[in-house]
């Protein structure tokens, strides 16, 4: 699977606190300068919109950020661990795993987005703090902190304003090329598309629109036969579903009929995997219209989905006829559809984003102090 990943993270320990004690000439007693140990680094996830899958997730399944270093004489502090930036696809959801259940930490929804996963460990505290009057040559220090680990689920939902769906081979990818010049890959067997294509097209009136060419459906995808469980997880994210329709087969007579199967088909699967899908609002395309069968049947297939009060639009997403109504069709849909929030976030057991770091502050009696023998 592709758009699900499990890992661990694993931040940084901080460093120990140093036993030292100032040693020069003509200073015989130069009293205790053991200083602090570095912070351990955080790990943090960061949005990356040139990523499209959870590909890279599959080979690697610990993240661990760099330990802070250990204090020095001359009270000089370690050095802090490097923050372990993990990058992750825009639409991706992070979940904490908490034993049988799971706490959405955060929804990676906008382009660079960041959110602290794991918390490094607090630098250990040197001999030099624990001088005093009555202790002029304190042993005493404390160790760092260990860093957070947590193991954690990745699952991505592509965000569009449009999807595209349909059954294999039905030219979404083709379409996707049209419409946003895209690059999407194409060829002339099931199952090309893989993974959803994401493309940008830009309207009259300057407003971007990202158009994904969801992966093709097949009857069962519902209850998971090929990939189409994934796929159908990126429909949830869509403001407007273009569902598009090839009702030409090679040899077959009635292609009336085989678009209105394909049209059900896909209809079925949208409601078995969750009725509100229905509810989207949707354009319906036949495509190829440059091939003179569907050319003939279309009136047909017309009138055919009038019966349901669906209204179709003709379209080749090779000549490119029909795409300039579709665009104004797909402008004047979105102008109506609000936005909604993406997903109903529950309360986290621990969230914290990069801005709202808590002050590293060092505080006495929340760490084992040791003294060196």
């Amino acid at each position: 699977m592709i758009d699900l990943a499990v890992i661990k993270v694993k931040a940084g320990d901080g460093g120990d606190g140093a036993v030292s004690f100032r040693r020069e000439k003509f200073i015989p007693k130069g009293g205790p300068d053991g200083g602090d140990g570095g912070d351990g680094g955080d790990v943090v996830a960061m949005v990356d919109h040139n990523l499209a899958t959870l590909m890279d997730f599959r080979s690697k399944a610990l993240f661990k950020a760099e330990s802070g270093g250990k204090g020095y004489k001359k009270n000089q502090r370690g050095s802090n661990g490097e923050d372990l930036i993990i990058k992750v696809p825009l639409g991706t959801l992070i979940y904490e795993i908490l034993g049988d259940r799971e706490v959405l930490i955060e929804d990676m929804d906008e382009d660079g987005k960041k959110v602290l996963l794991a918390k490094g460990g607090k630098g250990g505290v040197g001999n030099f703090r624990f001088r005093s009057s009555t202790n002029q040559t304190p042993k005493q220090y404390t160790k760092g902190g260990s860093g957070e680990d947590k193991d954690i689920r990745l699952e991505v939902k592509i965000i569009s304003d449009v999807g595209l769906i349909g059954a294999p081979n039905a030219g979404k990818s083709t379409l996707v090329n049209a419409l946003t010049s895209a690059n999407a890959k194409i060829g002339s067997y099931p199952f090309t598309t893989i993974s959803p294509n994401l493309g940008v097209l830009t309207l009259k009136s300057g407003q971007k629109v990202v158009i994904s060419d969801i992966p093709g459906l097949i009857e069962g995808a519902s209850q998971g036969k090929g990939l189409g469980d994934e796929f159908l997880r990126h429909i949830e994210r869509t403001r407007l579903l273009v569902h598009v329709i090839d009702p030409y087969l090679q040899g077959e007579e009635d292609l009336v009929q085989e678009a209105v199967r394909k049209y059900d088909m896909i209809r079925q699967e949208l409601k078995g995997y969750k009725a509100d899908l229905l509810k989207k609002e949707q354009i319906v395309v036949i495509n190829k219209i440059d091939v003179t069968e569907v050319k003939k049947s279309f009136p047909a297939i017309k009138k055919e989905f009038a019966k349901k009060g669906v209204e179709v639009l003709g379209i080749s997403a090779v000549s490119g006829e029909g795409l300039e109504e579709l665009i104004n069709l797909i402008t004047l849909k979105l102008a109506k559809i609000k936005r909604e929030p993406l997903v109903q976030k529950k309360v986290p057991v621990k969230l914290y984003t990069i801005d709202n770091l808590p002050n590293r502050r060092i505080v006495f009696g929340r760490s084992e102090v040791h003294e060196l023998k």
